[in-house]
């Protein structure tokens, strides 16, 4: 990436406008989705990172699909937690002269990778026949049969509107500036989009704890 659109990425990600946040934050998902897939796939033998996950790989699963969905949200729940607890601290940009990014993005966008690595070397729990690289590219916009694209347009939802809470600005070594919570403004249509990304999160894991069971046979 040339660091023209990497400063106007985070330029607009950091952007007290909503709209120019979501759409920027968009971008960068879409961008760091697919460099982690193609680089992957070229680069990593298929089904590498298979198993490698330390809580995905213990995970017993029930087979009431009603309860597996559950189970998913409440995994889904904790990268959540965690890129908007992120949010807390912003750190100063080497790109973009004067500008503070939320550190909730960098953990959102190394989700991205690592679901574009796992989709690049078809390295999913759940072994099925790797579809060729073209296919692999439109799977992330099947949202009837797979949950990927519905789980992170939640944590970007998340990432984005949890943006405004940060309490403590860095410049890399040390705090130079903080607030208080009441200092703190979150505008109404915010709240409604933050709720609204756990809301993603169950609706996706619906969708998984299906996908999952259809291909189980239960």
């Amino acid at each position: 990436m040339s660091v023209r659109l990497l400063r106007w990425i985070v330029l607009g990600i950091t952007d007290e406008r909503l709209h120019v946040r979501l759409v920027r934050t968009a971008v960068s998902f879409l961008l760091v989705y697919y460099v982690a897939m193609l680089g992957s796939y070229l680069l990593l033998p298929e089904g590498i990172l298979r198993g490698r996950h330390p809580i995905i790989s213990s995970l017993q699963f029930s087979t009431d699909p009603w309860v597996m969905g559950l189970q998913v949200f409440a995994y889904n729940i904790i990268p959540a937690c965690l890129i908007a607890a992120s949010n807390l601290l912003a750190e100063r940009s080497r790109i973009a002269r004067g500008v503070y990014v939320p550190i909730g993005y960098s953990a959102f966008w190394v989700l991205v990778g690592l679901f574009g690595a796992v989709t690049g070397t078809w390295s999913f729990d759940v072994v099925t026949t790797a579809p060729p690289i073209a296919s692999r590219a439109w799977h992330l916009f099947d949202v009837a049969h797979h949950a990927g694209l519905l789980e992170f347009v939640g944590y970007l939802l998340i990432a984005v509107t949890s943006s405004r809470l940060v309490l403590w600005y860095s410049d890399g070594r040390r705090i130079v500036r903080s607030r208080a919570w009441k200092d703190i403004v979150t505008p109404p249509i915010e709240k409604v989009l933050l709720a609204g990304g756990f809301a993603m999160l169950l609706v996706a894991a619906g969708v998984e704890a299906a996908a999952i069971a259809r291909l189980a046979g239960l």
